[in-house]
């Protein structure tokens, strides 16, 4: 995917000032991994995680259905 795609459109202008604070590789990490993070890589799926689904012991311990 383009940069420019990223962030609603601004990609280009979100990677320059994370590489202004942050320095050229450290910059372009912390792009990718806040899209990441954000689910904007990933067609055709929803953004962020939303909420987890309780694991099998937590539900035993709370007597959960």
């Amino acid at each position: 995917m383009p940069i420019s795609e990223y962030y609603k459109g601004s990609g280009e202008k979100v990677m320059k000032n994370m590489k202004k604070e942050y320095g050229d590789k450290k910059g372009e990490s912390v792009f990718y991994a806040t899209a990441n993070k954000k689910g904007m890589n990933r067609p055709g799926k929803k953004k962020g995680k939303g909420l987890a689904e309780p694991s099998v012991d937590f539900k035993k311990k709370f007597k959960l259905q």
